[in-house]
């Protein structure tokens, strides 16, 4: 059981690792959208554009403390960045107008895709070589 446990621990490292650049470059695309986001509502002193300014700050930090982990709580991990990015989202949709709400839902289903890949990879879900559905 030990042993299972380590070579689990042992796959998850290295899976990481190989992952490390896509998870990176993908806290910079988020990065870069909440950036564009920022400066159209720097425009907007409002008590609303204030509140997504902030939150909008705090994903990324989060977002940017979360891809420096590189431990076997990395499925944890991305599955805390899906839920940050869900619960912007869902801030943004209260605040921004609905055309720039589906640019932005683009970008995150693109995000969540690459993020659902590496759970699924970690969880052993993934399958390898794309979705075929035999029955």
């Amino acid at each position: 059981m030990e042993k299972i446990l380590h070579d689990v621990l042992n796959a998850g490292i290295a899976l990481f690792r190989s992952g490390e650049d896509t998870l990176t470059n993908a806290v910079k695309e988020v990065q870069r959208t909440f950036d564009e986001l920022k400066e159209k509502g720097a425009a907007d002193s409002s008590e609303a554009a204030v509140k997504l300014r902030k939150a909008l700050d705090d994903v990324v930090q989060q977002a940017n403390e979360l891809s420096g982990k590189a431990d076997a709580t990395y499925s944890d991990s991305l599955k805390q960045l899906e839920e940050l990015y869900a619960n912007v989202l869902e801030q943004i949709k209260n605040i921004v107008p609905e055309d720039r709400i589906t640019e932005l839902r683009d970008k995150m289903d693109e995000l969540n895709k690459v993020i659902k890949e590496r759970v699924d990879g970690l969880t052993g879900q993934g399958g390898g070589a794309g979705g075929a559905s035999a029955g």
